[in-house]
């Protein structure tokens, strides 16, 4: 380190907080940042981890618990969270916990063992119960979830306003003449699903019309799941003219399924999904969807963490964050404009 400040022009102190990511009373300036990371390179300085954890009494590693890493978005959210935890000179061990309760506790046990010094969700789960986060808050360690929030209100989350989703995508199919719309839930007991139905009730209770349960189907979250739902739909004696469906995926195998019946999509049934992964502007016709900003809310999530290990913010700090969705209108609803808020 003494070599990297000595060929950067600089103090081992500032060597430090760059190569560590932290503050000192005196700023980092840009142009010093850039004349440590020049000398690191050229004289292909290594940090000795283990020592740096000796040291300071941190491993610089989080744990990152992914619900479902078979989601079409989850690798664009584990992306940021890497260049995010990289930028600050974090390491991090993966999870997928496949929305199982039992792999999450045992992910979660084995992060502590490995003496993790944060933990990061990605993801809603398919079960309410959040022991293990309370567990984790009382053995110290800080978490941060996203899409998610316990029942405590104790643990800091960046969330998506689902339910604001749900009531976009059920009210523009009313407002486009639809009376018979139903609604292809995700897992049962998956909170992100629950707050999407409740928007979509309320766009039905705003607008006077009749909620009816039978118009609520539960799918799951893949595109068989969805092509099943819809499949089930179709047999009924009265069939719908639209769907709203828990996520992209579910939409696509709906789609699937109508066409494979012989029925036109959005000229029989329209449908709307709801994330915008890339394949929903893809396929044919294109999707309309509910757009979540998720990797603004990975961004901030992994800062948000960061942050508290950095004691910017205090170990019981709680701040919830709550972004906007957008409604991203295509060709599956029945409509040509591109995009509207």
């Amino acid at each position: 380190m003494m070599d990297v400040a000595k060929a950067a022009g600089v103090s081992t102190a500032t060597v430090s907080a760059v190569i560590n990511g932290i503050s000192t009373r005196i700023p980092v300036s840009e142009a010093s940042h850039t004349k440590v990371k020049e000398a690191i390179r050229k004289l292909n300085y290594q940090v000795n981890e283990h020592a740096r954890s000796l040291r300071t009494g941190k491993s610089f590693t989080i744990g990152v618990v992914v619900s479902d890493i078979t989601q079409p978005f989850s690798g664009e959210m584990i992306r940021v969270v890497e260049r995010v935890l990289c930028s600050r000179n974090y390491n991090f061990l993966l999870s997928d916990i496949q929305n199982n309760k039992e792999r999450e506790h045992f992910y979660l046990q084995l992060f502590l063992q490995k003496k993790v010094d944060g933990i990061l969700f990605v993801g809603a789960s398919n079960e309410l119960d959040d022991h293990g986060i309370q567990d984790l808050l009382k053995a110290g360690i800080p978490v941060v979830l996203t899409e998610r929030e316990v029942s405590e209100k104790n643990v800091p989350c960046v969330l998506v306003d689902n339910r604001k989703g749900g009531f976009m995508a059920t009210n523009h199919l009313i407002q486009q003449g639809h009376v018979h719309v139903t609604f292809i839930t995700g897992p049962e007991k998956n909170v992100v699903s629950i707050k999407r139905l409740e928007g979509y009730k309320c766009a039905l209770i705003q607008n006077k019309r009749e909620f009816l349960e039978e118009r609520i189907i539960e799918g799951g979250i893949s595109l068989e799941d969805g092509y099943n739902a819809m499949r089930t739909l179709l047999n009924r004696t009265t069939v719908p003219t639209a769907v709203v469906a828990f996520n992209d995926t579910l939409a696509l195998g709906a789609m699937r399924a109508i066409k494979d019946k012989g029925l036109g999509v959005p000229e029989d049934i329209a449908v709307i999904g709801y994330d915008d992964i890339p394949m929903a502007s893809y396929c044919d016709p294109q999707l309309t969807t509910i757009r979540q900003p998720i990797l603004r809310m990975c961004h901030e999530a992994t800062g948000l963490l960061l942050d508290i290990l950095g004691k910017k913010y205090s170990r019981d700090y709680f701040k919830k964050t709550v972004l906007e969705p957008e409604l991203v209108v295509r060709k599956s609803c029945g409509c040509g404009r591109q995009k509207s808020k």
